[in-house]
């Protein structure tokens, strides 16, 4: 039982904190707007200069801000989390 714990504790803490990583930024609400602004953005502007200053001064507001819409009765890194992982419509 300890084990099927543990094992589930692990596998919550790695889909919480694999969007952060994978993006490279430091909240999940910060990789919900990164991957917002990568798939509205084609790769060409994406990797421009201008688009990386945005990506850099963004505090996660507007990755609440989806994730609310989206999942307004739970927590926002919670929401962000699951908001990161739904599939594009």
């Amino acid at each position: 039982m300890i084990r099927l714990l543990i094992a589930i504790g692990l596998l919550g803490a790695a889909v919480y904190y694999f969007p952060q990583i994978r993006e490279e930024v430091g909240g999940p609400c910060q990789a919900l707007e990164k991957k917002a602004f990568r798939d509205v953005t084609d790769k060409g502007s994406a990797n421009s200069v201008i688009a990386g200053l945005t990506l850099t001064l963004t505090d996660g507001s507007l990755g609440r801000k989806i994730a609310a819409d989206t999942y307004p009765d739970i927590p926002a890194p919670f929401s962000c989390v699951a908001t990161y992982y739904k599939p594009k419509d």
